[in-house]
């Protein structure tokens, strides 16, 4: 059986009404928000309210690419990733905040780098909104990561990560999806079996 609210217009827009701030945390916020729906009613939207950020796709040359592998507390694995981070200030070009990300976490500085997509990884309850970048000409620098976080840095070559997806070995969202935006786009012969 199909729920329906019978209510038919091109027009989906909800309206704010009155938000609440419920928590607010180092690094996002969570919030309760009342909504005028497009049908006149009114609703609860809960949802986390996080700054935009930045997704390095890093290439040491035409295959290698760099991974961080660290611990995430709130899946308790170790997971392979593309460098990334938040945009903490908001005047921050996207751009250069890719780069001071790549720089803090790898320790390689890109002296090139190219915007590729943006996507929203989470529309049902969060405002993050990730851009992903592709660096290229790297030259090696200092590492200088944050007091709490502790990653290994590697790299590894473009079929060695589609072999590590296709085999669920890498699981974060952000590298799956920037990984095969780049094949799908930019590469050729892209071959999965």
């Amino acid at each position: 059986r199909v729920k329906s609210n019978n209510y038919i217009s091109d027009d989906k827009t909800e309206f704010l009404v009155s938000s609440e701030t419920i928590y607010k945390g180092k690094a996002f916020s969570f919030c309760s928000d009342i909504v005028k729906l497009p049908n006149g009613k009114m609703a609860r939207k809960d949802y986390v309210k996080y700054p935009q950020a930045v997704a390095i796709l890093a290439f040491l040359d035409d295959e290698r690419i760099i991974l961080e592998k660290q611990f995430r507390y709130p899946v308790g694995k170790l997971l392979y990733e593309i460098p990334a981070g938040k945009i903490d200030d908001p005047l921050e070009a996207k751009e250069k905040a890719a780069e001071r990300e790549l720089l803090e976490e790898t320790g390689f500085k890109a002296n090139r780098m190219e915007y590729l997509f943006s996507y929203f990884p989470a529309v049902g309850y969060s405002t993050e909104i990730i851009h992903v970048f592709k660096a290229t000409e790297i030259t090696k620098e200092t590492q200088d990561l944050d007091e709490d976080e502790f990653i290994d840095v590697v790299s590894m070559k473009l079929d060695e990560i589609l072999e590590k997806i296709k085999t669920h070995e890498i699981e974060d969202a952000k590298t799956i999806i920037s990984i095969l935006y780049f094949c799908t786009f930019f590469r050729k012969n892209l071959k999965m079996e």
